[in-house]
């Protein structure tokens, strides 16, 4: 096996360097190891396949140097080495050293395709005629040596958008950032059909072309090419499926900042038809969470609250019902302690409490949220979900009002005048929020997690004492997110 002259390693390693240079260029960076190769083929000046020689040494070395510029920034930012000690599990191992591996073959190919294309464009410079003698290219006159130049470069940049297109649409089900794949795919083959081209236009007169060869070459790249795409979006379609969602959600609640005594709540439940699956789910399995404030000196697990759930029939429709004999809820006053470069909260007593105080603060626990989700067999019509899906039933004066951010053709805005029901004793000055909101969303993976959802708030504030309906202001949202079809 002949070994690389000393001139083609020169000229492998001046490619290299220029390779990685551009590789801290943004954009650049996506082509960097074809222009890395690109420049080492030309200065070889000795053809294609000697210079696909190498532009593929030029992307060895800069595998190389890659890794060892890698390397000595993570070395100097984290004082070691990726994988450094036996804390790191033997599969993390090989999923790195496989995609390490695949990554260096790519950037080799990919360059030794840079240093094939610019050796074959610099032997065009230098044709050689029937009788032997050199004709440089530059000596042919402007129009026919721009016509050449502008037909390749058209139809590099027509194949550039086309397989990057096509690439970056196929692969994005399967590939996050598919555009990232797309692009360099694009500009490699937009780059050899443009050099390939113009190698064609601008042969010497008795130089003929094999244009059968040529065309079958061509059918041939353009089936496998095609059939590839077929496969990768058959592939994405089919990821598509297997990651394809639908959730329902129902969450509903409650915040005092008062203790509340033979509590009553009637808050809308989402109803399709003449039942609510979300809200017998509700009384069967829902689960409080609490709010606790994160103060030392505090005592972060109260007494828990006895809820009681039911849906019940009311003058405004279906309700659920929660019900609790006291809802208990402390008050807890704190200041700002600094220790440090951090700091925390430390209880104090109300008396000690100045308003006026910055550093000084009150919060309370009497924050509840209830929340139940259910899975969907179909596809939830997020777009038009009034009358087939979990909606609230109660809306007086519903009016469209313009959505917030940039409007589509599915996404519609709601808002409107709701019922809840309060009947509890409290303090005069003790504040209650009552709210209830319900959702539908399909998500599926395509280059990230996707989807679109309709959501419906209704939500109402009161102080003091209450026993009877109030109005609550009420919101809803359909068609928002992507939409596959």
């Amino acid at each position: 096996m002949q070994l690389p002259e000393r001139q083609t390693l020169r000229n492998g390693a001046v490619g290299a360097v220029v390779g990685v240079l551009l590789g801290f260029v943004p954009i650049v960076l996506l082509v960097a190891p074809l222009i890395g190769g690109g420049v080492a083929g030309y200065l070889e000046r000795a053809g294609p396949r000697r210079g696909a020689v190498t532009g593929a040494i030029a992307g060895a070395i800069m595998a190389a140097l890659s890794t060892v510029i890698t390397g000595t920034i993570l070395f100097l930012r984290f004082g070691s080495l990726p994988f450094d000690g036996l804390g790191v599990p033997l599969g993390g191992l090989l999923v790195g050293a496989v995609l390490s591996l695949f990554a260096t073959v790519a950037q080799v190919a990919v360059a030794a395709i840079g240093g094939g294309l610019a050796g074959l464009l610099e032997a065009d410079r230098h044709k050689v005629t029937d009788t032997g003698a050199a004709e440089s290219i530059d000596d042919l006159g402007g129009g026919r040596r721009l016509a050449p130049i502008g037909l390749s470069l058209l139809a590099g940049l027509v194949v550039f958008l086309a397989v990057g297109i096509a690439l970056t649409v196929v692969l994005e089900p399967v590939i996050w950032l598919s555009i990232l794949v797309g692009l360099p795919a694009g500009f490699v083959a937009g780059t050899a059909v443009a050099v390939l081209l113009h190698h064609m236009l601008t042969r010497p007169p008795g130089d003929r072309v094999g244009w059968r060869t040529v065309g079958i070459g061509a059918v041939v790249v353009v089936l496998v090419f095609g059939l590839v795409l077929a496969g990768l979006s058959v592939l994405g379609e089919q990821r598509i499926g297997e990651s394809t969602t639908s959730t329902y959600e129902y969450r509903v609640g409650i915040s005092a900042d008062g203790t509340l005594e033979d509590a009553t709540f009637y808050v809308p439940v989402p109803v399709e038809g003449n039942s609510s699956r979300l809200g017998e789910e509700f009384v069967r399995t829902v689960e409080y969470s609490r709010y606790t404030p994160p103060v030392r000196g505090y005592d972060g697990d109260p007494a828990p609250v006895n809820f009681t759930y039911a849906v019940v029939s009311t003058a405004e429709g279906p309700m659920l019902s929660i019900t609790a004999d006291r809802i208990a809820v402390e008050t807890v006053y704190y200041r700002n302690v600094e220790q440090g470069d951090t700091g925390y909260y430390e209880r104090i007593s109300p008396e000690e409490y100045d308003p006026g105080n910055p550093e000084m603060g009150v919060q309370n626990d009497g924050s509840f949220e209830f929340t139940v989700t259910l899975g969907a067999n179909e596809t939830i019509d997020t777009a038009t979900p009034i009358g087939d899906e979990p909606l609230f039933p109660t809306r007086y004066n519903r009016t469209e009002v313009d959505c917030f951010g940039r409007s589509t053709e599915t996404n519609h805005c709601y808002e409107y005048d709701g019922r809840v029901y309060a009947d509890y004793d409290t303090d005069d000055d003790t504040v209650v929020s009552v709210s209830a909101e319900v959702s539908g969303r399909n998500e599926w993976f395509a280059g990230g997690w996707r989807g679109n959802e309709y959501r419906e708030w209704s939500r109402v504030q009161f102080a003091g004492p209450q026993s009877g309906w109030q109005v609550t202001d009420g919101e809803l949202e359909v068609g928002r997110g992507v939409y596959r079809d």
